[in-house]
């Protein structure tokens, strides 16, 4: 219905935009805008561009890549692609929480080297998923989707922030709890929260001093969530027993050489939603987004 609708006009680029002022003389006449997860559209691109554009549409569920108050202040309404990737994502962390406790980075490596029998000596055992704890920071779409294949794992469910809800209480045999008992209490803590100014680093020196020795951290939400210096220190000094990550504090640029070359480490490049099926769903929520703003100007998944 979309393509039928519009005119698309297609541009084949001889290479990356160079800057901002070539991308706008594209967009001039557009009433609509494109953007990925990887586009950073700070208040300085909000500013420049042309006044025919009305709306960004962003393929992903972040939107911390947006300067929101920005857009607000310029009247642009904002949409993301909620939902479409919670199976996927929850699959991605259920699969970093596997590789990580039992350490199949190490296992791997040997397995690379043809030898068939390794890890042989209690130092490079992992540990057991069934039966622990697992403590969810942001139970949001995302975060009841782990918790529901966690509970097949026989886990005991924690989560913070502390809004209770009886509804996740009675589904997922859960308990809400301070974000400090959490560190202190889980064996695997997944992060499921959104970037913002309180939760960057949330997880810092001082909040993996309060996890167990044994915890194991997974992050597939934002890097910046996690100090990464600190977690480099503490899996070195084996403060923390793993992490699995699928995001990092330095992107757009490369992993952390010191981080992923731990051995304790899992890591993965930002593929928690690279499935046939998640990135379809994206595409057509977002062209969803688009169609409802030309026809009546209120897209379902608005956030600003």
């Amino acid at each position: 219905e979309f393509v039928d609708q519009f005119t698309f006009t297609r541009f084949e680029p001889q290479g990356a935009v160079a800057d901002i002022a070539e991308f706008m003389t594209l967009a001039d006449g557009a009433s609509a805008m494109f953007a990925t997860a990887f586009d950073h559209i700070d208040a300085a691109f909000v500013a420049a561009l042309p006044d025919s554009v009305k709306l960004i549409a962003s393929i992903g569920v972040g939107v911390d890549h947006i300067d929101l108050a920005a857009a607000k202040a310029r009247g642009l309404a904002v949409t993301n692609t909620p939902e479409v990737t919670t199976p996927c994502l929850a699959d991605a962390a259920m699969g970093l929480i596997i590789a990580a406790c039992r350490r199949f980075r190490e296992g791997l490596a040997i397995a690379g080297t043809g030898e068939g029998r390794g890890m042989l000596t209690p130092e490079s055992w992992g540990v057991r998923v069934s039966g622990k704890t697992l403590g969810v920071v942001g139970m949001g779409n995302v975060g009841k989707a782990v918790a529901k294949r966690a509970r097949a794992f026989d886990m005991e469910i924690l989560y913070a922030p502390p809004r209770p809800s009886a509804e996740i209480d009675r589904e997922f045999s859960a308990r809400a709890v301070s974000l400090d008992e959490l560190l202190r209490a889980a064996d695997v803590i997944p992060l499921h929260c959104p970037l913002t100014e309180k939760t960057r680093h949330l997880i810092d020196a001082a909040a993996i001093e309060k996890m167990k020795p044994s915890a194991v951290l997974i992050n597939i939400s934002r890097g910046p969530v996690i100090d990464e210096t600190a977690l480099v220190a503490a899996l070195k000094s084996g403060r923390l027993f793993a992490a699995g990550l699928d995001v990092y504090e330095t992107e757009p640029g490369e992993i952390r050489e010191e981080l992923r070359a731990l051995p304790n480490v899992f890591c993965l490049p930002h593929i928690a939603s690279a499935t046939m099926e998640s990135r379809s769903g994206m595409v057509m929520r977002t062209l969803a987004n688009m169609n409802a703003w030309f026809e009546t100007g209120a897209p379902p998944d608005r956030v600003v």
